[in-house]
């Protein structure tokens, strides 16, 4: 049996200059994993990994992950689905992208932790 990946299209981000550490995406950026499809719209706004300030210096909210915080954002702000599916698909959006299974675990369990304060679920 083949093991399902998923691939996304390029990720073109600008900085809000009104809007300290957060970003608009210029372009629609997609994200396919076997049937599924998820878009996130050009326009869109994010502030990537909503990693807590103290937290920083131990996780990036740049680099390999910031493909699958996109979406991720996207999903709470959109209320996609439960916060438990979206943060299931943001674990193997991590995966996907090559980052380690510890630290797309340690992503998970912020998000799974943290993720309630986005808003009401």
């Amino acid at each position: 049996m083949d093991k399902v990946t998923g691939t996304f299209t390029e990720l073109d981000l600008r900085v809000l200059d009104d809007k300290a550490d957060w970003f608009v995406v210029l372009k629609d950026f997609w994200y396919t994993r076997g049937e599924f499809t998820y878009l996130v719209e050009a326009n869109t706004e994010t502030d990537l990994a909503s990693i807590p300030k103290a937290l920083r210096p131990f996780f990036s909210r740049t680099g390999k992950n910031i493909k699958a915080a996109v979406p991720h954002d996207h999903m709470y702000g959109m209320r996609y689905a439960t916060r438990k599916e979206c943060d299931k698909l943001f674990y193997l959006m991590l995966l996907d992208l090559g980052v380690a299974k510890y630290k797309a675990w340690l992503f998970w369990a912020g998000v799974r932790a943290g993720g309630w304060t986005r808003g009401r679920w």
